[in-house]
């Protein structure tokens, strides 16, 4: 695990992809996010939101082998922009979350990419030289 901040609005920290060290960047994301100001109850949301997308990583684009993922989070007046980059497998999310899934046919999971496209804004994908980057914007403060 390494963890920095470049400045004061910046936060750059890359873990292998199993959940345990996804759990432990998380929390080093979220002691940056306090110290930059953010209210408890939007780094819970954004904890969230990572959690679901390098979970999702870990379980589907490692499938069963190690890799490393990267997040930067670069604070702007208005919020976050944030990116994740591994080097798993290809994955094109931009069929997925665009609406709830039903309940009744969801069996364990279901509901990452729509809780990630729901509270995050300018949601962006693209493969890169064997890398994929998954970027968004995340707001300071909830919209409700």
């Amino acid at each position: 695990m390494t963890g920095q901040s470049e400045t004061e609005a910046r936060f750059r920290a890359a873990c292998k992809g199993d959940l345990w060290s996804i759990r432990t960047l998380l929390a080093e994301a979220e002691g940056f996010l306090r110290k930059q100001g953010f209210p408890q109850d939007r780094i819970d949301d954004l904890k969230l939101v990572l959690a679901e997308a390098m979970t999702n990583i870990a379980r589907h684009g490692y499938s069963g082998q190690t890799g490393e993922i990267s997040l930067s989070l670069h604070v702007v007046d208005d919020g976050l922009l944030c990116e994740l980059v591994d080097t798993g497998i290809a994955f094109d999310p931009s069929g997925l979350g665009h609406s709830a899934p039903e309940p009744a046919q969801v069996r364990e999971g279901g509901y990452g990419w729509f809780i990630i496209r729901t509270m995050s804004q300018s949601l962006c994908y693209a493969r890169e030289k064997g890398r994929n980057k998954l970027s968004f914007r995340f707001p300071r403060h909830s919209a409700a």
